[in-house]
């Protein structure tokens, strides 16, 4: 094995030669450059993004609506919502009848169109009347058969009476027999005139009580002929209940107005509008006769703003189905209790207030949905500008009055406000233009 005789030297690393040290006054000079590059890019972004704002403010002023103060009345008014209810109607249900399937469900032949109109004494619904009419035959043939019991019972007492003044006759002629013979007492025996003298007392005796009896005889006859003639009366009102039972079949409608059928729902659990075939319960409502006239906006308010409202106040109500209907109307009524609404909490209540419309036309219908503003207060002579005129900064409100092509920025003095508009104390006057906010 060889072996190197003389090994070659390690050598030992070296360190690095240590960098000359920066000069600090450049570095300065950097940082300082630096700073005012950025604090300079800073500012001029601002100064452009202000100068953009200020020119975006004043383009949104130049475009927007303007509208001059005018003097007049504030109004203040609460919304409340609520549904058109007629005051005058009448539930026109389905007849009780007297027959004796009476509880029985009834057929409806023919019923008026929802929405037509109708007079008081008009034919709104009719029912199928043949089960009536087949009991109304059988008590009519009931009837007959009581008049002729009666007029047989009446012939009977006739006779009965007539065999009463047969014996009265007979027992008078008995007496006038006893009185011939009791002349031929001269002739007679003392036996046979005292036999005359008995039978002449036992005629008169039974004479006197034959006519004693009559007014009894003829009570009792009178009293048996009653009977008859009371079951007959009893049959002509049973009579005349099923007659009525007919006519009331036949449905007339109580008031005028206009029909609003009902809803029924359906063996396969389907709710539709009541119609021909449909059959009813005794009691079992069907359609409502409405005078639309008499229309109102019935709905609630909060027990907090009850003292607001007065009966007598001018309203305002609006369709929510038709846009731009617009109708006078006053309070009329306001409920004394309150109550809670639904599901609500039971802290929550409410009162009840009806609207009367003052006018009205084809479009009011029942069971709309209404909203209603109520005037609770009123300023008179004021000056007046639309509520989003007035802005606000800090809490202090302005306007931007028109000046020319320009705008000024106003402080103003607010008072009342509605929901569309704000009286204006100080800070312009009449005429003055406002820039409306968008």
């Amino acid at each position: 094995m060889s072996a190197l005789p003389h090994p070659l030297p390690v050598l030992e690393p070296q360190p690095a030669p240590a960098p000359p040290p920066p000069d600090r006054r450049v570095a300065f000079a950097l940082l300082a450059v630096l700073v005012l590059a950025v604090t300079g890019g800073f500012w001029i972004y601002r100064s452009l993004a202000r100068n953009a704002a200020a020119e975006q403010q004043a383009q949104a002023l130049r475009a927007a609506r303007r509208v001059p103060v005018k003097r007049g009345n504030l109004q203040i008014s609460v919304r409340l919502q609520g549904t058109l209810r007629a005051r005058v109607f009448a539930n026109v249900v389905a007849p009780r009848l007297t027959i004796p399937e009476n509880g029985r469900s009834m057929s409806l032949i023919r019923v008026s169109d929802s929405g037509s109109r109708v007079r008081r004494g008009d034919v709104v619904a009719e029912f199928d009347p043949q089960a009536a009419k087949d009991h109304l035959d059988d008590t009519r043939d009931g009837l007959n058969n009581r008049t002729n019991l009666v007029d047989k019972q009446s012939a009977l007492l006739d006779i009965a009476f007539f065999d009463i003044l047969k014996a009265i006759d007979a027992a008078r002629a008995k007496v006038d027999k006893a009185r011939w013979d009791l002349k031929s007492i001269p002739v007679r025996s003392a036996i046979q005139a005292e036999t005359f003298r008995l039978n002449l007392e036992e005629a008169e005796t039974e004479y006197d009580a034959a006519l004693a009896n009559l007014p009894f005889q003829m009570q009792s006859q009178a009293a048996a002929q009653g009977v008859y003639e009371i079951s007959e009366h009893i049959e002509k009102l049973h009579v005349a209940r099923h007659e009525g039972d007919i006519r009331r079949l036949t449905v007339h409608s109580p008031v005028d107005g206009m029909v609003v059928l009902g809803y029924q729902h359906r063996h396969d659990g389907v709710q539709a509008t009541v119609g021909t075939g449909d059959r009813f319960s005794p009691g079992a409502p069907i359609l409502r006769v409405v005078d639309t006239s008499t229309l109102q906006v019935e709905g609630t308010i909060n027990q907090s703003e009850v003292e607001q409202f007065r009966i007598g106040q001018p309203a305002r109500v609006r369709l929510d189905g038709y846009a731009g209907a617009e109708y006078p109307a006053r309070v009329r009524s306001i409920g004394v209790m309150a109550s809670t609404p639904g599901r609500s909490q039971y802290f929550i209540r409410t009162i009840p207030i009806e609207v009367e419309l003052l006018d009205s036309d084809h479009r009011l219908l029942p069971d709309l949905t209404a909203s209603a503003d109520v005037v609770v207060d009123q300023v008179e002579d004021v000056l007046l500008a639309p509520s989003n005129a007035v802005r606000e900064e800090n809490g202090r409100p302005f306007v931007y009055v028109l000046k020319g092509q320009d705008t000024e920025r106003r402080p103003v003095t607010v008072g009342r406000m509605s929901g569309t508009h704000t009286v204006i104390e100080e800070g312009v006057a009449e005429g003055d233009v406002l820039v409306v906010a968008q």
